[in-house]
């Protein structure tokens, strides 16, 4: 199994979704209050803000929380697959060597290679089954952070006085945003102290 490969892919999927909640969805109906952005910039009866989608991956504790505990689902996954992937490579290096030796007969090495070949089939279906649980979970991880940012968010479009919520990364669509309209620190902030308020009361 291909850990770098999967955690690569789980941020870059984390990425893309909260790229996806942060820039296309319309959120609240009033302006950017003076003390988030400073300034405003206005679309019809509403406001523009925008926040930089690898800071809130990079600093929101429940982006770094469920990622941990992904990872150490890819780490028991990987663990197991290789400690049973061993077991059966030694068994294939056994069987080659008293094959090569004229240790068997042909009905034994008959029988070793069926036996083989089944736990062949059973290591591809392991692979299989650990990868859709980590898939899974993954996608399960995915919905919880964007469930959260956007409960977030609805709930604070009077704080924030915005109709629209940005997304900005590097190589983005976005080229170029005033700092006036970032606020995603404040937005940060907000995500933590309603998360960290969670786990309290799930104590």
């Amino acid at each position: 199994m291909k850990k770098v490969q999967l955690l690569i892919n789980i941020i870059l999927a984390l990425a893309v979704l909260a790229l996806f909640v942060l820039h296309f969805t319309g959120i609240g109906s009033r302006g950017v209050s003076e003390s988030a952005s400073g300034a405003s910039a206005s679309t019809g009866d509403g406001k523009i803000v925008y926040v930089q989608i690898d800071s809130v991956l990079a600093k929101y504790d429940m982006a770094t929380d469920l990622s941990a505990e992904l990872e150490k689902s890819v780490e028991s996954s990987d663990a197991e697959y290789s400690s049973k992937q061993s077991a059966y490579q030694k068994q294939v290096t056994d069987y080659q060597d008293k094959y090569n030796r004229g240790l068997l007969t042909r009905s034994e090495a008959t029988t070793i290679e069926q036996e083989l070949y089944t736990k062949q089939q059973e290591l591809l279906q392991l692979q299989e089954e650990l990868t859709n649980n980590l898939t899974e979970q993954q996608t399960v991880m995915n919905r919880k952070l964007i469930d959260a940012i956007m409960k977030y968010l609805n709930e604070n479009s009077r704080q924030f006085n915005y109709t629209y919520v940005l997304g900005t990364s590097f190589g983005g669509n976005i080229l170029y945003a005033h700092d006036s309209l970032d606020i995603t620190e404040s937005v940060i902030e907000g995500l933590n102290s309603a998360y960290q308020q969670q786990l309290r009361s799930s104590r």
